[in-house]
């Protein structure tokens, strides 16, 4: 909470968005500028869509993760989804229409800075994925990461305690269902990854886990 205390103390105009799981915030690019979205709770994965429907996976944050948004003039016409992988709470304010002083500006410094440096670790990690020339490279990165940001170990086992559908998976490293459907049949196969029936995905043993 404390950026709601912050917004609120600093008397800046602010809105709260609550997102249910699939639920999704569409942004477009030319509306807003210097608009800045802080996850207060919960998480989400954000994908830049353009208008011939290219999907592009910017990146997947959680809990005080900051993202923002500047008015380019570039022609290319697109808009943000911020999609919500459990239910999440969204905090938005625009930094133009902000009173600023000195106390002002050293506090919101101090917070953007340590939100940004969890921030820039999602965009790295999501770039890095994205990167990658295999598919199947892509599926097994983007599970690991979210291992590495929501797993809970239990002895060798690791989970995600979050309900991952293969639309979720397919957004989040742009590709589709079928594709998603295909690989993740040859990962439960090879049981380095299961998948189970309520959507969990776990590692069975981590000591074992195997990439090929």
């Amino acid at each position: 909470m404390k950026w709601i205390n912050f917004l609120s103390y600093f008397e800046i105009p602010y809105y709260i968005y609550q997102l249910n799981k699939e639920d999704a915030l569409i942004i477009h690019n030319d509306l807003y500028d210097n608009q800045i979205i802080i996850i207060i709770h919960g998480s989400i994965y954000i994908n830049k869509i353009f208008s011939n429907k290219q999907l592009l996976p910017v990146a997947m944050i959680n809990k005080n993760s900051i993202f923002k948004i500047n008015k380019t003039n570039i022609n290319n016409q697109f808009y943000y989804k911020l999609t919500a992988l459990e239910k999440t709470y969204l905090a938005s304010f625009r930094l133009n229409k902000v009173k600023k002083n000195k106390e002002f500006k050293t506090n919101l410094l101090t917070m953007i800075i340590n939100s940004y440096e969890k921030t820039t670790d999602n965009y790295h990690n999501m770039n890095q994925i994205i990167s990658q020339k295999y598919l199947k490279n892509k599926v097994y990165q983007i599970i690991l990461l979210m291992c590495l940001q929501f797993g809970i170990v239990q002895k060798n086992q690791i989970y995600i305690p979050l309900k991952i559908s293969y639309k979720n998976l397919a957004e989040m490293v742009g590709t589709n269902t079928i594709a998603i459907n295909k690989i993740m049949k040859e990962i439960n196969k090879n049981l380095t990854i299961e998948f189970s029936k309520k959507r969990i995905i776990y590692i069975p043993n981590i000591f074992k886990l195997k990439l090929k």
